[in-house]
């Protein structure tokens, strides 16, 4: 009892020690699985961006395709101020 009183500052400090030490170990896996789902999250996103980009990427190509087939039909008739271009 006697060795209780003269190191109990100590004995409350290791206690204490021990206590933050857990919790400093699971906000670390807290943290450790918040990072593996933004890390998933953000494949996600690539994934979706890149998809859009291709979508887009598609319909612009053929955009350009109906340009470039319209100027060329306008090439070959030669329209003038007389006459009316198909609609």
């Amino acid at each position: 009892m006697t060795e209780i009183r003269e190191f109990w500052a100590m004995i409350i400090g290791g206690v204490s020690f021990v206590a933050w030490l857990v919790r400093l170990e699971a906000r670390v896996n807290a943290n450790a699985k918040e990072i593996a789902r933004l890390e998933i999250q953000m494949d996600e996103d690539r994934r979706d961006a890149k998809d859009s980009r291709r979508e887009t990427h598609d319909l612009l190509r053929e955009v350009q395709r109906d340009i470039k087939l319209l100027l060329g039909r306008g090439h070959q008739i030669h329209w003038n101020d007389k006459t009316n271009p198909p609609r």
